[in-house]
C-alpha cells in the first residue's frame, strides 16, 4: 500500500518535473485584491510569491510561511522601520493533485500569481512614489516573478524598472543554460546598487552558490534592465532550475503537462491528449512554413530551427502557431516539386534523416545513468532552499533597505 509519506513524495516529484514550466502564458483572469500598505511609506516593499502547494486564492498576505516566508521574515524583524512585505495569495496549484495547491492547471496557476504580482507593484508604486519594490520567489512562485522580471526589464511591465531594487529567485523554473547566481553578470557575486543609490550597503554582500549545471525546465528570461539586479538560485540536481541540457521530450512533456487538470484520470488523459496532438500539428505545420525550401523543381530540408526546438516551441502556448494555410501551401509546393522530379525525395529522406539523428542527439541525457544520478535526491534537493541558502538573500534584502534608506537623507 502507498503510504502519505510516498503519495506526498509522488506528487512533489511530478510537481517538480512537470509542474515548474511555461506558466506564464495569460489564460485567465485573477481575483482582484488590495495589496496591504501602511502606516506610511516604506523605503523598501517586499512582495513575495510562494512555491506550489505553499499558498491559497484566500490566504494571509502578511502570514511569512513557507520558503519565501523564511526569507523574507528575517528581513522586517531586522529593519522594520525601513521595510514592509506580503505575499500573493493565489492558487500555488498544479492541476489537483499537490497537496495544499488548487485545482487549476500549473499554467492557469502562475497565470493568477503573475497577474496579482503585477497589479500589487502597480498599487505600491501609485501609493508610495519614492518607495522600492524586491520581489521574491520560490519554483511555481519563481516562476511567476521571473516573468514579471522579464516583462520590467523589457520596458513591458507594470512599473518602470527604476521601480524595482532587486528581485530573489529560488528554484527558477526560468533559469538560463548554465546561469551563475546574477544572470548576465559572469563571475559577479554583488548585485548592482539599487536604482538612486550608490550601493554601500550591498558593497558587503555576496550571493555566493554552489553552480549548478543545465538550465530551468520552462526555457530561459532575458532581464534587460533589470540585469544584475535579479539574483537566480539554483541547487545543482533540482529539476526545476537544473534539468539536463540534452532533454528534450521531458520539456516537451512538462510543458503538456503543465496545462492538464491532473485531479481527474480521464480529465487529465482528456486534457493531455488534446494538447498533446495540437503540439505536434503546430510542430509539422511549423516545419513546413519554415524549414523547407521549394523552387524550380528543387526541394530542400534547410531547418532554421532544430526538431527538439520546434516541438517544445509547438507545445508552448505562449508562442504563436504557424498559419495553417501556408504550411498547407507549402506540403502542394513540396508535392508538386518531388512529381516534376522523383529524385528529390531520396535527397529529402537524407536530409530529414540527419534531423532525426540531431533529435536523438537532443534527448541523450534521457538515457545516460550519470546525468540521472544528480537527480536522485531532486525531491529534497528542491524542498530545502529554506535550510542555509537563504541567509545571502536576506543581507541583500536589509543592505538594500538601509542604502534606499539612506539615499532619502
Amino acid at each position: 500500500m502507498t503510504t502519505m509519506r510516498g503519495r506526498r513524495i509522488a506528487a512533489a516529484a511530478a510537481a517538480t518535473v512537470c509542474g515548474t514550466v511555461a506558466a506564464n502564458v495569460m489564460l485567465g483572469a485573477s481575483t482582484a485584491w488590495s495589496v496591504p500598505i501602511g502606516p506610511g511609506c516604506p523605503a523598501l516593499y517586499v512582495i513575495g510569491v510562494q512555491g506550489t502547494g505553499q499558498s491559497a486564492p484566500n490566504a494571509d498576505p502578511l502570514a511569512d510561511t513557507g520558503v519565501v516566508g523564511a526569507l523574507i521574515a528575517p528581513v522586517v524583524s531586522a529593519v522594520p522601520h525601513l521595510v514592509q512585505r506580503s505575499y500573493i495569495p493565489y492558487g500555488a496549484g498544479f492541476g489537483g493533485i499537490v497537496p495544499g495547491g488548487g485545482p487549476d492547471p500549473y499554467v492557469a496557476s502562475v497565470t493568477d500569481g503573475r497577474t496579482k504580482l503585477d497589479a500589487a507593484a502597480a498599487e505600491i508604486v501609485a501609493a508610495c512614489p519614492s518607495t522600492l519594490i524586491a520581489a521574491v520567489g520560490f519554483s511555481q512562485g519563481a516562476q511567476a516573478v521571473s516573468s514579471f522580471a522579464r516583462d520590467v526589464g523589457a520596458g513591458a511591465g507594470p512599473v518602470p524598472a527604476d521601480k524595482i531594487a532587486g528581485v530573489a529567485l529560488y528554484s527558477n523554473p526560468d533559469r538560463a543554460p548554465g546561469a551563475g547566481v546574477l544572470p548576465g553578470r559572469p563571475g559577479q557575486l554583488t548585485p548592482d546598487p539599487a536604482p538612486g543609490t550608490a550601493g554601500a550597503a550591498i558593497a558587503g554582500v555576496r550571493i555566493a552558490n554552489p553552480p549548478a549545471a543545465g538550465s530551468g525546465i520552462a526555457g530561459a528570461a532575458d532581464f534587460g534592465a533589470l540585469t544584475g539586479r535579479v539574483a537566480d538560485i539554483c541547487t545543482d540536481g533540482d529539476l526545476a532550475c537544473s534539468a539536463p541540457d540534452r532533454a528534450a521530450v521531458l520539456r516537451f512533456a512538462a510543458i503538456i503537462g503543465a496545462q492538464a487538470d491532473l485531479a481527474n484520470p480521464l480529465a487529465a488523459l482528456g486534457s493531455i491528449n488534446a494538447s498533446l496532438s495540437g503540439a505536434l500539428g503546430e510542430a509539422w505545420n511549423t516545419v513546413l512554413a519554415n524549414d523547407f525550401r521549394v523552387g524550380h523543381g528543387v526541394v530542400d530540408y534547410a531547418p532554421t530551427a532544430s526538431l527538439a526546438q520546434r516541438l517544445i516551441e509547438a507545445a508552448d502556448p505562449r508562442i504563436t502557431p504557424a498559419d495553417p494555410g501556408l504550411a498547407a501551401a507549402r506540403w502542394g509546393e513540396i508535392i508538386a516539386a518531388i512529381t516534376v522530379n522523383p529524385l528529390e525525395l531520396g535527397k529529402l529522406f537524407g536530409q530529414l534523416a540527419g534531423a532525426w539523428g540531431q533529435l536523438a542527439d537532443d534527448n541523450a541525457d534521457l538515457v545516460n545513468p550519470l546525468i540521472w544520478a544528480r537527480y536522485l535526491d531532486t525531491v529534497n534537493r528542491h524542498n530545502n532552499y529554506a535550510l542555509g541558502q537563504l541567509d545571502s538573500g536576506i543581507a541583500w534584502l536589509i543592505a538594500l533597505a538601509h542604502d534606499l534608506a539612506g539615499s532619502r537623507r
